[in-house]
């Protein structure tokens, strides 16, 4: 199973900042009276790497450049340990940065017609939470309760927060959400930040019928189990989450429950 990405850079971050000693020390060459610095590193160097390891492993998928880069400096740390130590230090700092979140922010959102409620909870329970492993506090959705707006909230400002800061962004597209005028202002929102992006089609519509709203090519159906395969695939491998053996019977139940929709 892999680990969240951040939580491994912050140990890598805390073993080197509080378990990792450098020290400077002056030799002085009486010969010709040049001082030169040497420099010792002490500490638990092994934990270090074992850590350092584990973030390469985790970051392959979303920074695969960075992970190589990491390894590159880790094989070549003992040719000069505080070059490539330092060079270590600056990319697990990096790493921490980008994986930094605000703690009310949402890992998913999901544009969506509050008349296609129904549908929607079975996505997001039988697919994201149950098959997947999605987190219900990692996913934003304005009618689901307890994932959406709050009472006493901004509900503009709310969602455009959560659209700017999400990894994926899903457009639930039916006849009702090509209907509604805060369907299609939340989309262009969705596209204007460049979320990672995803396009199912209710059963109610067709690839004919969606016109100007999106790219068929990049649309699925959202009652094809190739799909949503596809689907749970990406996310696992992009969140680090457990493929669970329940996944095809949590797929199949969403699938007979949307078909059978008249």
């Amino acid at each position: 199973m892999k680990e969240d990405i951040h939580s491994i850079a912050c140990q890598c971050q805390t073993i080197i900042n509080k378990q990792i000693k450098v020290s400077h020390n002056k030799i002085i060459d009486k010969r010709c009276g040049v001082i030169y610095t040497d420099y010792d590193i002490n500490g638990d160097i092994k934990l270090l790497e074992t850590n350092l390891l584990a973030l390469v492993e985790n970051i392959k998928v979303k920074y695969p450049t960075i992970s190589q880069l990491l390894q590159k400096h880790i094989d070549q740390y003992d040719n000069d340990k505080i070059i490539h130590l330092s060079a270590i230090e600056a990319i697990v700092d990096c790493i921490v940065s980008l994986e930094k979140k605000d703690v009310n922010s949402k890992r998913i959102f999901i544009s969506h017609s509050s008349k296609n409620k129904d549908i929607i909870e079975k996505f997001v329970d039988y697919i994201l939470q149950l098959g997947i492993g999605i987190k219900a506090e990692d996913i934003f959705c304005t009618s689901i309760e307890e994932m959406g707006v709050k009472n006493g909230e901004d509900i503009r400002k709310h969602i455009q927060t959560n659209i700017q800061n999400v990894d994926y962004a899903f457009l639930i597209i039916s006849k009702k959400y090509k209907a509604s005028e805060i369907c299609i202002n939340e989309m262009g929102a969705v596209w204007a930040y460049d979320n990672k992006v995803r396009l199912y089609l209710l059963p109610d519509v067709n690839f004919n019928k969606i016109g100007w709203l999106c790219d068929t090519r990049k649309a699925e159906m959202i009652n094809s189990s190739i799909a949503l395969d596809a689907l749970h695939k990406e996310m696992i491998e992009y969140f680090g989450l457990p493929d669970k053996e329940i996944w095809s019977r949590q797929r199949e139940a969403f699938l007979k429950y949307i078909n059978n929709i008249k």
